[in-house]
């Protein structure tokens, strides 16, 4: 056999063994992925919280879930911890909820009040602030300077 004949074998037989490999490596790999990524059907628990639920956010220490519910005008915060649901009285037909980020403050549209109310998260506090009629959701900048 020639010289160049023998490279050209070596040279299809190592693209071979290399195609192999990743071939493989890419099916491990793929098998991990679809177990990381498919998300679970099955409920771990209800939550009864206020009339209408609407809006959700979660605190960024991940600490308390904050639900708005649009039947009761109030804000439900569950402590993760143990699931207890405090209700906290805003407007009138809450929908969007926003935390800072610093998790110091709650904001949420008070849609049938023309409002936005302002939940202090370390004693649920709430001041109410009159904007334009009908507000549909509400936003806190990264930084935690405006809403």
């Amino acid at each position: 056999m020639t010289k160049s004949c023998s490279l050209s074998i070596r040279f299809f037989r190592n693209t071979l063994v290399l195609a192999t490999a990743f071939s493989i490596l890419g099916v491990m790999a793929l098998s991990g992925l679809a177990s990381a990524t498919t998300p679970s059907t099955t409920a771990v628990t209800s939550i009864p919280v206020g009339a209408n639920p609407f809006g959700v956010a979660v605190s960024p220490d991940g600490s308390s879930v904050w639900v708005t519910n649009r039947g009761a005008g109030t804000v439900s915060r569950i402590a993760t911890s143990n699931n207890t649901v405090t209700s906290i009285p805003v407007g009138a037909s809450p929908f969007g909820v926003a935390v800072s980020p610093d998790g110091s403050s709650v904001w949420v549209d008070n849609n049938a009040s023309a409002s936005v109310s302002r939940i202090d998260t370390s004693n649920n506090a709430v001041t109410s602030i009159a904007v334009g009629a009908n507000p549909f959701g509400v936003a806190v900048s990264p930084d935690g300077s405006s809403v």
